[in-house]
């Protein structure tokens, strides 16, 4: 209990974290090279640029099919929170500054610094139902308060560009200097058994 809050409870994490809490992008990533790690160096760089470039694509078609100003599964998400927010009464206190309250309990939601007494809206750069219900009292339009990364056109400027081919060995530069010898290290066993 001596260790400080924001060291071990989500909740009380100072940054913005955008849900990610795991390891899960990388593992997608090395479970995507399955197979050609164990390739020689240039063929495992070239297959990893082959399928960074399918992944650009799927994403891009993807993004251009959308006509929502989030991605939709924020939009699901946001959908989720304004039926929630229904349940709550919200009351002005200040310019920016309410107080959300239910049958049971009460929350405050700070609209120009973004904050929450839950916590959600700060910590996951999205509106929570609390922060929905403080904002109809004015009509104030909720996608500007989503962090920019939930938004569609962000999510399309992300993969809006091209992983070039490379190009065959025969049209690489020919070198103006002649280039330094590179020996490969002594390989050294990696068992443990002792060496007879």
């Amino acid at each position: 209990m001596e260790i400080p809050k924001r060291n071990w409870a989500s909740a009380y994490f100072e940054g913005s974290r955008y849900n990610m809490l795991t390891t899960n992008a990388t593992e997608s990533f090395n479970a995507l090279l399955k197979g050609a790690m164990e390739l020689p160096i240039a063929a495992l760089v070239e297959q990893t640029r082959w399928r960074l470039s399918d992944f650009f694509q799927y994403s891009q078609k993807a993004g251009s099919k959308w006509t929502t100003r989030l991605t939709p599964n924020t939009e699901d998400w946001l959908a989720d929170e304004r039926i929630l927010a229904c349940g709550y009464m919200a009351h002005q206190c200040g310019w920016t500054v309410y107080e959300v309250k239910s049958k049971y309990h009460f929350d405050e939601v700070d609209l120009e610094k973004k904050t929450c007494t839950c916590r959600l809206f700060q910590t996951m750069g999205m509106l929570c139902f609390h922060a929905i219900a403080a904002m109809g009292l004015d009509q104030r339009d909720t996608y500007s308060y989503c962090e920019d990364w939930y938004h569609a056109e962000t999510y399309r400027r992300t993969y809006d560009g091209a992983i070039y081919p490379t190009l065959d060995r025969s049209q690489w530069p020919k070198p103006t200097h002649p280039l330094p010898l590179v020996l490969t290290p002594k390989s050294r066993r990696q068992s443990g058994r002792p060496k007879k």
